[in-house]
């Protein structure tokens, strides 16, 4: 199952519109249906506890971010942060933890429809980070 998931979200990375935007929407989409999927394995991970668990769950994640990191390469000049691997890193850490926190909340976006929107806005949001200068580097300025 765990294969099926990260080739899943690696064939949404390669479907995507080639620019660090079309990455991140693919990439906020597929993590988000992920979760959202009851035969997936993210709902497994979340319930079951053991360190056989966590270290599946560690690689699952390691995986995910390294399929990012890969997809997103060819566009890293459009990140306009001062360190654009560690701005990206935490889009990254972003996406993934909102998505583990809209599968665990009692109203979580649900139904094709929200789930898009969510996706939608998860993506917006990675984006507005990645394209906006640090503070720092424009206070120094």
């Amino acid at each position: 199952m765990l294969e099926r998931r990260e080739e899943y979200v690696a064939e949404r990375l390669r479907a995507a519109e080639p620019s660090l935007a079309g990455v991140m929407d693919a990439y906020a989409h597929a993590l988000l249906q992920s979760f959202a999927d009851s035969s997936s394995l993210f709902p497994e991970l979340l319930r079951t506890r053991g360190t056989r668990s966590l270290d599946r769950g560690a690689r699952t994640i390691t995986e995910l971010h390294r399929l990012l990191l890969e997809a997103a390469a060819p566009y890293t000049e459009q990140i306009r942060r001062s360190d654009p691997e560690a701005a990206l890193d935490t889009a990254a850490r972003a996406v993934l933890g909102a998505c583990f926190h809209n599968s665990v909340r009692p109203d979580a976006a649900t139904g094709e429809a929200a789930t898009r929107r969510y996706a939608d806005e998860l993506g917006d949001m990675a984006i507005a980070y990645l394209s906006t200068p640090d503070r720092r580097r424009n206070a120094e300025t």
